[in-house]
């Protein structure tokens, strides 16, 4: 079994498909801003269900875009500090404040408590990230929150393409929202991002920042923008992933499922808490691992032994990175960041893979605290 460790993802298998299309392309001369990415726009839209979507290059400088044309200079952004250093970056870039909030351990998304407390005359938005794709109702409290002092509310959608909570649709609750199509996502093109939002005016402004500042319609430059733009080539290999959405999430629900019904054991693991009404899309199946379990051990004899990774992320946290160091407290993300583990979720894992894994988890979990509890003993006589 590969990276369960590697496995090739299905939705690249249409190699022959894929090439074709990137083989007129290459003919035609238009690699950018042609037929595919109209397309992707188009089709992205109706999938997040936003009037609008604007491909871009990343999805950090979809998270930069959004913040520029939000006019965060000189304001304050609240930003969960568990969460890729990109999210805060983007503010710095953008002339705003990054202010770290802490996290809720339950879901492990920002925390609604610490919300209320920091927002104040400068605050000008709330970014909220879907950490390892949980959809929280949490996630609606804010966007009430935010539209009651009239500040933003920006989706960090980079794990949770295909999300929803009741009624709302991933890529359409904030004011915008950003997704990410890096390797390592639920949809990839490699390198790529996309930005939805209902606001026309939105749209244009942050069609103008991604354009080198070109306006719309017109040949003239009014803003001082730069490239951020995706390739045709790179929305072919997205246009071709969009296919399966339905499907890769499907899978990762069924994984998780697994996951949350055979680790039970309370002297083990804490699970995250979903809402009955998420539609969540489990990029990583996060779990609580016991303080008496060693986990850099778990970590090397899952891996060497059992050949499936156990990983974390993202340590430090953002208010702990050199960048950023920040002389505050956040004890529930730095209590919980210390015992977090994610498991794969991804299509290289099967049902029987997922219920090896939960086996051999609990018999390393076991064997590692008998050690701890021996090695206490030992210092307790």
């Amino acid at each position: 079994m590969k990276e369960i460790l590697g496995a090739k993802p299905f939705f690249f298998r249409q190699e022959k498909y894929i090439s074709n299309e990137i083989k007129k392309t290459l003919i035609s001369g238009n690699l950018s801003q042609g037929k595919n990415i109209k397309s992707f726009e188009k089709k992205t839209s109706k999938i997040f269900n936003s009037k609008f979507s604007i491909a871009v290059n990343s999805g950090g400088t979809a998270l930069e875009i959004c913040l520029e044309a939000f006019d965060v200079k000189d304001k304050e952004v609240l930003v969960p500090t568990q969460t890729f250093i990109a999210t805060a970056n983007a503010v710095v870039r953008a002339g705003g404040k990054p202010i770290f909030c802490d996290i809720d351990p339950k879901t492990g998304c920002i925390d609604v408590n610490d919300v209320k407390k920091k927002i104040n005359k400068n605050t000008a938005g709330v970014i909220f990230v879907y950490m390892f794709g949980i959809i929280p109702e949490s996630t609606i409290k804010i966007k009430k929150l935010c539209k009651k002092k009239n500040i933003f509310l920006l989706e960090d959608a980079s794990h949770a393409h295909g999300g929803a909570i009741d009624k709302y649709i991933v890529g359409s609750i904030g004011d915008a929202a950003c997704f990410s199509f890096y390797a390592t996502k639920i949809l990839t093109c490699g390198e790529g991002g996309l930005i939805t939002t209902n606001n026309y005016n939105f749209k244009k402004k942050c069609s103008t920042i991604m354009n080198h500042g070109k306006g719309s319609n017109s040949s003239l430059f009014v803003y001082s923008g730069n490239n951020f733009r995706l390739t045709e080539i790179q929305a072919i290999i997205a246009l071709n992933q969009l296919k399966y959405l339905k499907k890769i999430n499907t899978h990762r629900n069924k994984i998780a499922k697994i996951y949350q019904r055979y680790l039970k054991n309370n002297f083990f693991y804490t699970q995250i808490i979903c809402d009955k009404k998420s539609k969540n899309t489990f990029w990583r199946y996060p779990l609580y691992l016991s303080e008496k379990i060693d986990r850099s051990a778990l970590q090397k004899i899952c891996a060497k032994k059992h050949n499936f990774r156990v990983t974390w992320m993202y340590e430090p946290l953002c208010h702990q990175q050199p960048v950023f160091k920040k002389n505050i407290k956040l004890p529930k993300a730095e209590n919980s960041i210390k015992r977090l583990i994610n498991l794969p979720t991804h299509l290289g894992v099967n049902p029987s893979d997922a219920i090896r894994i939960c086996k051999k988890l609990d018999l390393e979990c076991k064997k590692l605290y008998e050690k701890y509890k021996n090695i206490k003993s030992i210092g307790d006589r």
